[in-house]
């Protein structure tokens, strides 16, 4: 009798635990359906909206994220250089290019949960259209470093892989342009002969 009860009671720990286990990997592995690739940046444009799958769904309630509508903006992330490197927060990279057309847009560091990189409220952590320099052919430069740069300088800080969140804020682009042509910035690494950099 014992030993029928003790079958039950571990076959539910296997069962749920299991199902715990299946349903966090998938969330935290599985990039979903919609993905739209643009070189290193990806975008998901249907989330946010009605015809987001439920993959997508889920990981937006997990982290508590709040999904832009079709209509609002689109939300580009990046988490490798030009050379398919993974971003390393004690390097120095060059984001450099034309950005889509957009009202406005944010920039900043975050790791792989999304959360933003916080290090001082001195420090450039975040970028947005209000407080970038442009160059006179329209085009964006920034340095991403742990040291201080001049002109646009979106500080990183520690030693692990992070990404960039690129938000485009009222943009047209996914209603009235063929998202496959689009350009993004590049990000190349600036070789400083730091550990690990070069």
């Amino acid at each position: 009798m014992f030993y029928r009860i003790f079958l039950v009671i571990l076959s539910l720990v296997i069962a749920i635990g299991g199902g715990a286990w299946s349903v966090s990997y998938i969330l935290d592995t599985f990039d979903g359906f919609g993905r739209l690739k643009i070189g290193q940046w990806e975008a998901y444009p249907l989330a946010g909206t009605a015809e987001a799958d439920a993959y997508a769904r889920a990981r937006a309630a997990r982290r508590g994220d709040i999904s832009l509508g079709r209509t609002e903006g689109l939300v580009f992330q990046l988490w490798r250089d030009d050379h398919n490197h993974p971003l390393k927060s004690q390097c120095t990279y060059q984001l450099k290019g034309f950005l889509p057309e957009t009202r406005l847009f944010t920039l900043y560091a975050a790791d792989h949960e999304l959360r933003a990189q916080w290090i001082d409220d001195k420090l450039p952590t975040e970028l947005s259209s209000s407080n970038v320099i442009w160059n006179p052919d329209g085009t964006l430069s920034v340095l991403i470093s742990p040291n201080a740069q001049p002109r646009n300088w979106l500080a990183t800080r520690g030693r692990s892989e992070y990404g960039l969140i690129l938000t485009l804020y009222d943009t047209p682009i996914v209603t009235s342009t063929a998202l496959q042509k689009l350009d993004m910035p590049s990000l190349k690494l600036v070789p400083t002969g730091g550990r690990d950099c070069d």
